[in-house]
């Protein structure tokens, strides 16, 4: 964490932006945020917790970096989900961007946001990352909301650790489903709550859900996050568990996540990743 007097926020989508947001005011209430936001993908609430916004299209790498330069800002931290379908469509793509990924050969999201985060850099704004205002939401060790285990689902967790261990070093995605001591389904671009519900549809209930982070997770754009609303999933599909990489994964809304979790009798747990 550092003590700017003015931060940007390059803003994705749901609640992770307006939370930053609220921390960094919490911190440094002198602080001037300037949110630089995306038609369709960034809520417009976040204007209630910032000073300024704008609002472009994604995949205006030229806007972006005009915005940037005007405001002089020297500190950013992009912090929400720019949905990846983004990648095939390129609906909006201008030429600067076209031009920075043209020659790439891997379109993972995290090649392609590495790329933007260097060319970005080479014009004066270093990119910080959000957990620097975040740690009290990051996952901690051990069962957070005081459920009882039973003995099936301890096997599914230790079974899914070393699977999810693995799985996450291939930069494919960062959660997976199992059942039973078999592996249900594994993320892709779908993303978390896509994931589950294939899972769901292959195995029916009681799934135990698994999110980790890879060892070199670039946390400048790519922080592993759950919400109130995967949550809601979870309960829908009758979970038999919620795994969360601890240290490692934001927990939006925690407080209220671990009660609603406690209520709805889903254990929510955090572990170490195996090595």
């Amino acid at each position: 964490m550092v003590n700017n007097e003015k931060i940007g926020i390059i803003a994705g989508n749901r609640l992770l932006p307006i939370i930053l947001a609220q921390k960094i005011k919490q911190k440094n209430r002198n602080c001037e945020i300037v949110a630089v936001c995306f038609k369709g993908e960034t809520s417009r609430a976040i204007r209630e917790h910032v000073d300024k916004t704008y609002w472009l299209n994604a995949g205006s790498l030229g806007d972006l970096r005009r915005v940037l330069k005007k405001e002089k800002l020297t500190q950013c931290i992009m912090a929400g989900q720019i949905n990846p379908l983004r990648i095939f469509k390129r609906k909006n793509w201008d030429k600067e961007l076209i031009s920075l990924v043209n020659d790439m050969e891997d379109f993972r999201p995290h090649t392609i946001f590495t790329k933007i985060i260097d060319f970005l850099r080479s014009e004066g704004i270093n990119f910080l990352n959000s957990i620097s205002y975040l740690k009290e939401d990051l996952a901690e060790e051990g069962i957070m909301n005081e459920l009882p285990l039973n003995e099936d689902f301890k096997k599914d967790i230790d079974f899914g650790l070393k699977i999810i261990s693995g799985f996450v070093e291939l930069d494919v995605g960062q959660t997976i489903a199992v059942k039973n001591g078999a592996t249900v389904a594994l993320e892709a671009l779908e993303g978390t709550n896509g994931a589950i519900l294939r899972a769901v549809r292959i195995a029916g209930q009681g799934c135990t859900i698994l999110k980790f982070s890879k060892a070199n997770q670039d946390l400048r754009f790519d922080v592993p996050v759950v919400g109130v609303s995967t949550l809601r999933l979870l309960r829908y599909i009758k979970s038999a568990g919620l795994i969360l990489e601890r240290d490692k994964v934001i927990i939006l809304q925690k407080p209220e996540f671990l009660a609603l979790a406690r209520r709805w009798k889903i254990p929510v747990i955090g572990k170490e990743r195996l090595i």
